[in-house]
Parts: structure tokens; sequence; C-alpha cells
């Protein structure tokens, strides 16, 4: 765990940093203009996002009776919302990526704020108090905002001076972005590789139950409200994919607690096998789609 509290701790920071500038890059106020076009679909993703990944994540915790490290590190997890991680499986899927945008960009606002309150009821929920791990909420509050707020508006500032130079730079740091995120995702699983398989039935249960929900309830949500199918999808990627890497980065860097992050390592794995084939199924049904739409044309 050393050399894993290490990495998230001192790469990670750097990395989230960066993959917000980059956001921000590609961000413009017309970008910001779209939350206010699609209110039906934005509302959908943030109650989901917001409301219902951690009312999910507290239930199920009392549900599967989990030890009290695993159902509070699941809460923790289910404050993070998949930010620069989802953005990037709705772009590989095509499905909406200005609604993930959109989302990504509200959330990192409101989580600058959720997450330590999040953070502190899941540690008094679960956690004896005498072991509760102290939570410097106002340094934690601040170091979000740096790593979230502060980050895009420089993108954006940037973008609007140097429009050009911010547009050349957008797809190489997508790239950077994406490989950035294979190696933290690999790494973190190889280094974690034990922890993942010591805690695979107290943790395993209780994550994949939450991973599987959420997407789940995601896509039946999109589809109830009649959102076009790329619109299902985003949300459905959305609720569930959370940001990992800033999961990560709170029990490491605020709560110094490697058993507090082991909900999000188990989770890391769960993820990427449901995602990845959720990718798939969106891109065989959207090529179906245009093929279909296509043939009418002709």
């Amino acid at each position: 765990m050393e050399f894993l509290e290490t990495f998230y701790t001192q790469f990670v920071p750097i990395f989230l940093f960066t993959v917000m500038v980059a956001m921000g890059l590609a961000l413009t106020v017309n970008d910001l203009l779209e939350v206010v076009r699609k209110p039906k679909a934005i509302s959908v993703g943030l109650c989901a996002q917001l409301l219902f990944l951690p009312i999910l994540a507290i239930s199920f915790g009392y549900l599967f009776d989990s030890p009290p490290v695993i159902a509070a590190g699941a809460i923790i997890l289910a404050a993070c919302p998949g930010g620069i991680t989802s953005n990037a499986y709705v772009f590989a899927s095509r499905a909406d990526v200005a609604l993930s945008i959109g989302l990504t960009t509200v959330t990192s606002f409101i989580t600058v704020f959720s997450v330590p309150f999040l953070t502190l009821l899941a540690l008094n929920l679960h956690m004896d108090q005498s072991s509760i791990p102290s939570l410097p909420a106002g340094d934690m509050i601040w170091t979000l905002a740096q790593l979230t707020i502060v980050p895009v508006a420089l993108g954006m500032t940037f973008r609007h001076f140097k429009p050009e130079a911010a547009l050349r730079l957008i797809e190489p740091l997508r790239v950077a972005t994406l490989l950035a995120l294979i190696g933290i995702v690999v790494t973190g699983t190889i280094t974690a590789w034990d922890t993942i398989v010591e805690n695979a039935f107290t943790a395993g249960v209780l994550m994949t139950a939450i991973n599987f929900t959420a997407m789940a309830f995601g896509y039946r949500l999109g589809k109830l409200i009649r959102l076009p199918f790329p619109q299902v999808a985003s949300i459905t990627f959305e609720v569930g994919v959370q940001n990992l890497s800033l999961a990560l980065f709170v029990a490491f860097t605020f709560l110094k607690s490697p058993e507090l992050a082991i909900a999000t390592l188990v989770y890391a794995l769960v993820m990427k096998i449901t995602a990845i084939s959720f990718v798939w199924y969106v891109r065989n049904r959207l090529g179906i789609a245009n093929k279909a739409a296509a043939e009418t044309t002709t």
C-alpha cells in the first residue's frame, strides 16, 4: 500500500489538475449555456449522481451488513462523480459528449462542498468515534477547489484569449489524459491486487451490487423520461462510473487511511468490466441505428 499511497498523493493530484485544465480548454460559455438548454437531461443526471448514488451506497452498506471501513469507503466513492473518467467512456462509445461534459462541469463545482460533507457523513455512520480519522474540512474544500474550479477557470480563460492555441492543445491533452487514466487504473490494480483478492467477498459483493444497480438505474431513468438513446447512454455512464482517482486521493491524502480505499480499489475492477461492456453495446446500437438511417435516405 505504501507505493499506492505515494502514487495517489503525489502523482494523481498533478494528473487531476492537468485534466481539469484540459477540460477548461474544451469549454466555452456556450457549452456552459448548454446546461440551461438541456435542463431535463442535466437535472436527471445531477439528481442521479448527487442524490441517488450516496443513498444507494448508504442503503446497500447496511443491507449487506458490510464491514465499517468498506461501507464508509463505498459512500466516499459514491460522493465522487465520474468526471473525466465518465467523459472518456462516453467519448469512446459515441454517446452524448456535450451532456457528459455539462454534467462534469456542474458537478466539479458542487463536489467541492459535497465530497467533504459526504465523507464526514460516511465516517460518522460507520466508524467508531475513537477510530475516525481527523477530517480537515476547510483544507479539503480548498484543495478540491484547486483541483477543479481553478484549473477549469484557467483553461477557459486561456481559450478565451488564445482560442487557436487552445484548440491545438485539446487533442494532445485528450490523448495524454486517456493514456494517463489507463496507467493509473493499471498501476492501481496491479499494486493493490493482493488487497483486492483479500477483500473480494466482503467488498466485492457490495461494490458489484452498487455498480450494477447504478448503471441499471441510470439506463432505466433515461428511458423512462424518453431521452434520446445517446443521452440515455451518457447518463448511464455518469451514474455507474465514478472518479476513482479522486476517491483514492481523499482516502490517502485527507484521511490517511488505506483501509478506506479498499472499496474503491475493488470497484475499479468491477467498473472497468461493466463500463467497457456497455461501451461495446452502445457503439453497436448506435452503429446499427446510423446504418438504418443511411439506408432509409438512399
